[in-house]
C-alpha cells in the first residue's frame, strides 16, 4: 500500500506543477481520453477537452494559481483502478486561500501508466 500511495503522491506533485505553471493541456494530460470530472456547481465534464475547460474556469472563477492535495485515503479497486480521496487547498497569486474542500478521485491503469478516470471534488465554503 505503501508503494501505491507514493505513486499516487507522485502524480499529484505532476498536477500541481502544470496547475502553477497554467499549463491546463498538461493537467489534463494526467486524465484518461474518456475521463470524467465533476466540480461543485457545474455539470460533468467530459474527456480531457471537457477537463480543461473545467480546470480552467475553476481558476477564473476563484483566482486559483495553486493547488495542493493531502491524501488521507488510497486503495487498490482491483487490479486496474485505485482510488485516493483526501482534502485539498487552492490558494490565489498572493498566497490566501481561495477555496478548501474534499476530493476523491478514481485512477485507472491505461498502457502500463495510472491516469485519473473519474474526478469529484466538493467546495467547503457555503
Amino acid at each position: 500500500m505503501a508503494g501505491l500511495k507514493a505513486l499516487i503522491d507522485g502524480k499529484n506533485e505532476k498536477g500541481f506543477a502544470c496547475f502553477k505553471a497554467n499549463d491546463i493541456k498538461g493537467v489534463a494530460n494526467l486524465f484518461t481520453e474518456d475521463a470524467k470530472i465533476m466540480p461543485p456547481g457545474s455539470d460533468t465534464a467530459h474527456g480531457r477537452e471537457g477537463v480543461e475547460k473545467a480546470i480552467s474556469g475553476y481558476r477564473a472563477a476563484h483566482g486559483v494559481t495553486t493547488l495542493k492535495l493531502k491524501s488521507e485515503e488510497v486503495g487498490p479497486m482491483g487490479s486496474d483502478f485505485t482510488y485516493d480521496r483526501g482534502t485539498y487547498t487552492a490558494k490565489a497569486e498572493d498566497g490566501t486561500v481561495a477555496d478548501t474542500g474534499k476530493y476523491v478521485i478514481i485512477y485507472k491503469k491505461v498502457g502500463g501508466d495510472w491516469l485519473i478516470y473519474i474526478d469529484i471534488f466538493n467546495t467547503n465554503k457555503a
